[in-house]
C-alpha cells in the first residue's frame, strides 16, 4: 500500500525541518498517532532511530538516509506491529517562500498476509486517514508551536487508558 501526500505549511522550511528531523525523537510532541517516542542509538548505523507507541502498536524506526541540504529524510520500521510486514517513509520539505513550505510524505507499507486478507478493507482507510492527520498535526505544530486538537484528544485517551491498565 502506497500513500503519497503533499501539504502546504505556513512556516519556514527550516522550522518544519527542525520539527521533522532535528527533533526526530520528539514526534510524540506533535503527532496524534504517536503518543510516546524516544530517540535511540542504532548499532552499525550512521543515523539514529526512534521508538514510538502508536495507534497501531509499538514501532521502532531507523533512519536510512538524510539529505539536510535538500531537507529529505527516509526511514524504515524495524520493529513493527503484527499487521505489517514492512514499512518505510520518505519525507521532503520544500521551501516555497521565506515563511512557507511544502511537506511531502511517501509511505510504503506491506501488510502481513493474514491481516491484509481479513482486515485490509478496514486497515487501509484507517492508515490513510492517520497519515493525513499526522501531516495536519505537523502543519499545525510548525505553524503555531501548539499541539492540534486531534493530538490533545489522542493523548488524553491514550494516557487515560494506560493509567487504567497500570492501576
Amino acid at each position: 500500500m502506497k500513500i503519497n501526500k503533499t501539504l502546504k505549511i505556513n512556516a519556514s522550511a527550516d522550522t518544519v525541518w527542525k520539527v521533522l528531523y532535528t527533533n526526530y525523537g520528539d514526534a510524540c510532541h506533535w503527532a496524534s498517532t504517536v503518543n510516546e517516542s524516544q530517540e535511540r542509538i542504532v548499532a552499525g548505523s550512521d543515523y539514529i532511530g526512534r521508538t514510538c507507541s502508536t495507534v497501531f502498536g509499538d514501532v521502532s524506526e531507523i533512519i536510512d538516509q538524510v539529505d539536510e541540504e535538500n531537507r529529505q529524510l527516509q526511514y524504515h520500521l524495524d520493529d513493527i506491529p503484527f499487521i505489517m510486514k514492512a514499512a518505510s517513509a520518505h519525507w521532503k520539505v520544500t521551501p516555497i517562500g521565506s515563511h512557507t513550505a511544502s511537506i511531502t510524505m511517501d509511505l510504503d507499507v506491506t501488510l502481513a498476509t493474514f491481516p491484509a486478507l481479513l482486515l485490509g478493507w478496514m486497515i487501509k482507510p484507517k492508515m490513510r486517514k492517520d497519515v493525513y492527520q499526522t501531516m495536519e498535526d505537523l502543519k499545525h505544530f510548525a505553524e503555531t508551536g501548539e499541539q492540534s486538537e486531534a493530538k490533545k484528544k489522542s493523548d488524553s485517551a491514550y494516557f487515560k487508558k494506560k493509567g487504567k491498565k497500570a492501576a
